[in-house]
């Protein structure tokens, strides 16, 4: 049967040079009516919930009644060179085609106008994004600034807008802690001019820490807390 009739993926209808059987159609829930492409059974251009009609074709972009060839998309339902880019105005010719509050857009001026930037390649992101420390990344690009491990689903620290893992901040970047010298990765007890762990900020006569809300003393001679008790 000839394709005059039946609706056509738009690339399909630009490149299609024989006449295909009867377009198939199939029965889903509800009774609703999935219409495939004649060409190539692609499906995913044909508005999958409009149930099946003999009313004639009205065109969404000239309002005129389709007599030929036509393609369903958005719910509506289009001379093949009416159904156009929302920017550059161009039929859409692609498999598949994008949309913006409703709008067709092919997939050039789709990245172009919407796609988000790769904060580390400054190219635009067409598959999974990760959104992290304020700004976008591409996954294979959100990686740690010093041993380059892949920093998704693993924690991370913002080292003056590059993001390192756990194990290279504390090696390179974490404050080092002023009674043992190792680097803290918590909280850090603020005293002294200096930045101590919990446990290392401890009175010099007793061994004991000296806790957050403690009042301690400073010995003259040796420089070091001690707790008022002692």
């Amino acid at each position: 049967m000839c394709l005059r009739h039946k609706p056509i993926a738009p690339h399909c209808l630009f490149n299609y040079s024989l006449c295909i059987n009867n377009i198939r159609n199939k029965q889903q829930k509800h009774l609703i009516k999935i219409q495939l492409c004649a060409v190539c059974s692609f499906k995913d251009f044909v508005n999958m919930s409009a149930p099946a009609s003999t009313e004639p074709k009205v065109c969404a972009q000239c309002k005129e009644t389709i007599t030929g060839q036509f393609l369903t998309a958005l719910g509506e339902s289009w001379h093949p060179d009416h159904f156009a880019c929302e920017e550059c105005k161009q039929p859409i010719k692609e498999t598949k085609f994008h949309t913006n509050e409703g709008k067709p857009y092919c997939s050039e001026c789709h990245v172009k106008l919407f796609a988000k930037t790769c904060f580390a390649c400054d190219k635009p992101i067409l598959d999974k994004c990760v959104q992290a420390m304020g700004t976008n990344w591409h996954e294979d690009h959100f990686i740690c600034g010093g041993c380059k491990c892949k920093l998704v689903g693993t924690q991370f620290m913002d080292v003056k807008g590059a993001p390192f893992c756990q194990k290279c901040y504390l090696s390179k970047h974490a404050d080092r802690c002023k009674g043992c010298s190792k680097p803290i990765a918590d909280k850090a007890v603020v005293a002294l001019d200096a930045k101590w762990h919990q446990m290392c900020f401890r009175c010099s006569k007793c061994e004991k820490p000296i806790m957050k809300d403690q009042s301690y003393k400073l010995d003259a001679k040796t420089g070091k807390p001690h707790c008022v008790k002692c």
